[in-house]
């Protein structure tokens, strides 16, 4: 999310404060009431009980079968609606959160939003520290779920295949347990830091889209930066 300005955006600060009913709603971006994600979430869950289950079936396909997007393409506010995502079948951090918590919901789990600010350390050796010198990210998006009373963070940004390119930890799903954003690659090097964060949130802040559709332009720059050697994240 790198044309991401600073915004003033502040969550709760303990998902504790969310409206576990509210985490079940559908929305104009969470919109869990749309067919295909019916269907989809129908077939990832079909024959299991517990939510443990449910929560790592939607966490992979999440994962692995919406390709993480550095840069997709933005034209309007259904770019960020979770059955656009679906069917594009790729997406940037928000984009797939936005299934994410549109798939649990539908599974009948309860899930919010939740940001970071991030430092990606690989980044600062990569032509990307042209635009992003400091390889921070203000917004790093990712889902939180709730499950026998508790709530835990889901990170299922990088897909395996991305991973296995780049040499990066694989996030998977441990009962009981939360999902972040690995600290150092498979070799030991530093990946990622988690410097801040901004709260829970029970739908998609419009602010975010207020800020990326007003600097399409900025976006549309980035775009071909990041095309220019058909490279992601």
């Amino acid at each position: 999310m790198s044309t991401l300005r600073e915004l003033n955006i502040n969550g709760m600060a303990n998902p504790d404060g969310l409206d576990v009913n509210a985490c079940l709603a559908a929305d104009e971006w969470i919109n869990h009431d749309h067919p295909d994600i019916v269907l989809k979430v129908k077939e990832l869950t079909d024959g299991l009980e517990n939510d443990w289950d449910k929560v790592r079936a939607i966490f992979n396909f999440i994962r692995d079968e919406i390709v993480y997007n550095f840069a997709p393409i933005i034209e309007s506010e259904d770019d960020w609606k979770a059955s656009s995502v679906l069917a594009e079948k790729n997406g940037m951090c928000h984009q797939k959160s936005n299934l994410q918590v549109a798939l649990f919901r539908a599974a009948g789990i309860p899930a919010a939003l939740t940001y970071q600010k991030i430092i990606d350390h690989p980044l600062m050796r990569t032509r990307y520290k042209e635009m992003i010198p400091d390889g921070i990210l203000p917004y790093h998006a990712l889902a939180a779920v709730h499950v026998d009373g508790h709530w835990y963070r889901m990170e299922a940004t990088l897909d395996s295949g991305l991973c296995e390119r780049r040499g990066y930890c694989l996030t998977e799903v441990t009962e009981g347990e939360e999902t972040i954003l690995p600290a150092t690659k498979e070799n030991g090097d530093p990946h990622f830091e988690i410097i801040e964060d901004h709260g829970y949130f029970e739908s998609y802040p419009k602010a975010f889209l207020d800020n990326m559709l007003g600097d399409k332009d900025r976006w549309k720059v980035w775009r071909s930066f990041v095309r220019k050697e058909h490279l992601s994240m």
